[in-house]
């Protein structure tokens, strides 16, 4: 397959203006001050991987930990820390998923290989508060994962427009094209690791479907009947595999597409504040 110059010509220009989708500690500390929103910037060592993640609020109010999809990093979130009335009910936890953001750039992981990673901060950051898990997108298998590997530590767990189903998984002939060299290096900054992943997952998805029954935990899905990136169909599939959840709750968002946190915000910061 020849990709026609005129797509290379594209990606080399995107390169050019396109950042690694990250913002240094410094940055995102001046901000929230300005922001009068305090900010707590960690980074934890496990097996030689960083974890790098923000967190905003005490731990005596329940957890809202958000995962971000791909690519991504803690703070595609910070609006949702910023918010005053999320801010009152929870600690709002935002991670950066390995490979993004200052959670080693760059080193594209498997699915499970994340949350062996993730799981470990996650088991020391809970109180006796509930805890909350949000995964948007390629989050929402990281977040199933990480539900079916803990069930107990999670009181609920939202899947926004995320990808399950192995069989709904698009072919993309074009990434397998564009993770080799030199082509690789014309996609623009987190995009790199992003493509990588993006491959795994389509056999990421398959062991997966095995961990599916261990959720025990409320599920509440959330997707865009208009998604062209993620079939909702995701969500019959989800609700179908987690025969063990305590309950499993459907919000579909009419109209909307896939970026349902943040171009359908008001009516998924309603589904958060619902959280109980």
């Amino acid at each position: 397959m020849i990709v026609p110059s005129v797509i290379l010509l594209s990606l080399f220009l995107c390169r050019c203006v396109v950042s690694k989708m990250r913002w240094s500690d410094n940055k995102a500390q001046r901000v929230f001050k300005s922001k009068n929103v305090p900010l707590d910037i960690r980074d934890t060592v496990l097996e030689g991987r960083h974890i790098h993640y923000a967190v905003c609020g005490p731990d005596t109010l329940p957890s809202l930990v958000f995962v971000h999809g791909s690519p991504g990093s803690w703070f595609h979130y910070m609006k949702f820390m910023w918010d005053d009335s999320l801010r009152k009910k929870f600690r709002i936890i935002s991670f950066d998923r390995p490979g993004f953001g200052y959670s080693d750039y760059g080193k594209a992981t498997h699915l499970q290989d994340q949350c062996k990673l993730i799981l470990p901060v996650l088991q020391r950051l809970k109180t006796d508060q509930p805890m909350f898990l949000c995964g948007h997108s390629y989050g929402g298998p990281v977040a199933a994962k990480l539900a079916a590997d803990a069930p107990d530590l999670f009181k609920k767990v939202i899947i926004a427009s995320g990808a399950l189903d192995p069989a709904l998984e698009k072919k993309e002939t074009w990434r397998l094209v564009m993770d080799k060299k030199p082509l690789f290096w014309f996609l623009p900054g987190a995009f790199q690791p992003s493509n990588t992943e993006l491959l795994y997952l389509k056999e990421d998805l398959k062991p997966l479907a095995k961990d599916l029954d261990k959720i025990t935990t409320d599920v509440i899905f959330v997707h865009g009947d208009k998604d062209t990136w993620v079939p909702i169909e995701n969500v019959a599939y989800g609700k179908k595999m987690m025969v063990n959840a305590s309950g499993i709750r459907i919000d579909t968002i009419k109209g909307a597409g896939h970026q349902v946190p943040w171009k359908n915000r008001e009516d998924f910061k309603k589904i958060l504040l619902a959280l109980e």
